[in-house]
């Protein structure tokens, strides 16, 4: 088995629904269950992909990604996809505009999947504390990062930031370098569960073209400019034919893409910058 990572930037707000109310949020986006990170369920890739291919090559559809059939002539895929993991998140900063925070957490699993000649990541010392790029830094070394105020206690790593803004051919993320702050676990963790868009819509009679009574409702989404990444385990070929299929698959990945997840996609949501790269190893 080999894996590959595909990454995944945010161009615009992303609602991946969890399905079901929590607390004073109607439309929740589904996050993991141990940190509360925003999430990119597999089985969303996997579905956007398969549409994407289907209509070109059904064929190919089917050997990538599986068949089920009620008449005894289903088969399974041989393309998994693990839920996309956070690994930027992007936070509003009294200078510079916008930050991009990380945690160690984020990073040192991020370095354990795509196998990575990379330090590990200790962090700061402790809350309120960060290390931050020069774009984002005020006098005496402050960072404000939503209503909060961090004293950076050094720089950055470079070499981790250039890494990091060169995943992508995105003239966001390539300018921002020098916008990386590393948070503490529980910082990042705290930013990541409420620091999400919320918007409030209202439900529209058709009919009348106005709005229906008690029909206001909010919903949650990861703001533009976060990046995800997804680990892409390809499976042994069941017939050395399928081969052909799963290398034009992997090359069309490999090329800089514009896909589009989740829901409310008819108002814009979802779009995302895309990119299969090989992983360090294989599995």
């Amino acid at each position: 088995m080999e894996t590959h990572l595909l990454y995944l930037f945010t161009r615009t707000p992303l609602h991946i629904g969890a399905g079901s109310s929590v607390g004073a949020i109607d439309q929740p986006i589904q996050r993991e269950r141990h940190t509360g990170f925003p999430i990119i369920p597999g089985s969303s890739l996997k579905g956007v992909l398969r549409a994407a291919e289907q209509p070109q090559n059904e064929d190919s559809a089917t050997v990538l990604f599986g068949k089920a059939d009620d008449n005894g002539d289903s088969r399974s895929g041989i393309v998994a996809f693990a839920e996309g993991k956070l690994l930027l998140f992007p936070l509003r900063s009294a200078k510079g505009g916008f930050a991009l925070a990380t945690c160690p957490l984020a990073l040192n699993r991020y370095l354990r999947d795509a196998g990575l000649d990379l330090p590990r990541i200790s962090g700061p010392t402790n809350d309120s504390c960060c290390l931050a790029g020069p774009s984002v830094q005020l006098n005496g070394g402050k960072v404000a990062l939503e209503e909060y105020v961090f004293q950076s206690e050094g720089e950055f790593p470079t070499d981790w930031a250039t890494h990091l803004s060169g995943l992508l051919n995105d003239a966001v993320l390539q300018e921002a370098k020098g916008r990386f702050v590393l948070l503490t676990d529980g910082d990042f963790a705290h930013f990541a569960m409420n620091a999400c868009q919320v918007s409030q819509h209202v439900a529209i009679n058709h009919e009348t073209g106005t709005a229906k009574p008690r029909a206001l409702f909010n919903e949650e989404t990861v703001p533009a400019e976060a990046l995800f990444y997804s680990s892409v385990t390809l499976l042994p070929l069941k017939e050395e034919q399928d081969r052909p299929h799963l290398d034009a698959f992997c090359a069309k990945l490999e090329q800089e893409r514009l896909l589009q997840l989740g829901g409310n996609n008819t108002a814009g949501l979802g779009f995302v910058t895309s990119k299969l790269q090989r992983a360090g190893g294989a599995a």
